[in-house]
């Protein structure tokens, strides 16, 4: 067996560059799929589910979740039943993130402390201001920034003892939240009128993010390539519809020529999702090609009609693509010039 000690001689004998090696070392670390089932970039794999254990604890979460809400709602007692789900939010991540691991269970429990954390903000700042007087004194703070802060310092905490990889996306929309909470705090009347451009730029720091991320582990074989997917599927739907707003309106004021910008805009994310190897973008943009598609064709047939060819031509788009995906991935490597961006994503397989 191949060890450590082999991997450091063969570096030193100029067999495989440093780079490799890490790469190694990375392949290492993750257990073997089965034979048969190779991991491969492209599949875009992350862990959700492992056996039907994780679906029967998730339920059990669920159902501590609505409990404990629906007795803070009846009983009158919300931040002590709010931090009671806190508690049990560590305590069973404890058990079956740490210890057993099991990917479905975390990921709720993951949103479970989070969500408590941010009530739990929101509660204690708004109980301090109406203690002090400043809430009457003042404009209150905005919930958005008291809420994304608590979501974002509590899943910052959970991250940091458990490890769990949409803890990093959690953080990320509790900041994005508290940062639209706090301009709107500053100045309310320019947020509102620049909803859509904020939203853009957080989209697109979150997107970068994740793409630095991805750029580490283009092999996707590390809990990594899990983080980076979460933060793909976090800056997607705030940059489609941002972009699509600021260029082309409100999608319920659509005419000819913005229907068919939307397509292309449409076009362009798929280029970008392709290139990067993650299906968010794409995911996130067939709602407004939806209706660009539905609205284009309704001008010509009837609503009936029009909506079932909608929806063949997205259902047609989908499955053509996940059926030539590797193709076209190749294709647009090869056409490209990507330049540094190559060595950012993963290869052509």
């Amino acid at each position: 067996m191949i060890g450590e000690q082999h991997i450091e001689t063969a570096i030193a004998r100029g067999i495989i560059s440093r780079d490799q090696a890490a790469q190694l070392r990375a392949l290492a670390a993750v257990p073997a799929a089965p034979f048969g089932e190779a991991s491969d970039p492209d599949d875009e794999r992350f862990r959700l589910i492992g056996g039907f254990n994780d679906v029967f604890v998730t339920v059990g979460i669920v159902l501590l979740v609505s409990a404990l809400f629906g007795l803070s709602s009846t009983l009158g007692f919300g931040i002590a039943f709010v931090i009671v789900a806190l508690v049990a939010a560590w305590g069973l991540s404890e058990v079956f993130a740490r210890h057993l691991r099991l990917a479905l269970p975390a990921i709720a429990l993951s949103l479970m402390f989070a969500c408590a954390g941010g009530l739990a903000a929101y509660m204690i700042a708004n109980s301090a201001l109406q203690a002090t007087g400043a809430a009457e004194a003042g404009r209150p703070l905005p919930i958005s920034l008291l809420l994304g802060l608590g979501a974002a310092a509590t899943a910052a905490l959970h991250r940091w003892r458990f490890r769990v990889p949409i803890d990093t996306a959690i953080i990320a929309a509790g900041l994005a939240c508290a940062l639209m909470g706090a301009f709107e705090f500053a100045a309310p009347d320019w947020t509102k009128a620049h909803k859509a451009l904020l939203l853009a730029g957080m989209g697109t720091v979150i997107l970068a993010a994740a793409i630095r991320i991805d750029a580490t582990d283009t092999l996707r074989v590390t809990r990594r390539s899990d983080v980076a997917f979460w933060l793909h599927l976090l800056a997607a739907p705030m940059l489609v519809h941002a972009v699509s707003s600021l260029l082309f309106g409100p999608a319920t004021e659509l005419g000819v020529p913005q229907a068919l910008g939307i397509l292309a805009l449409f076009a362009v994310f798929g280029l970008i999702a392709v290139v990067l190897d993650r299906r968010a973008l794409l995911v996130s943009g067939l709602s407004y090609a939806g209706l660009a598609i539905g609205y284009l064709l309704s001008e010509r047939l009837s609503k009936d009609v029009s909506l079932s060819l909608t929806l063949l031509g997205l259902a047609a788009l989908v499955l053509l693509l996940s059926a030539q995906w590797r193709s076209l991935r190749r294709a647009a490597l090869l056409a490209l010039p990507l330049g540094g961006v190559r060595q950012l994503v993963p290869p052509a397989s």
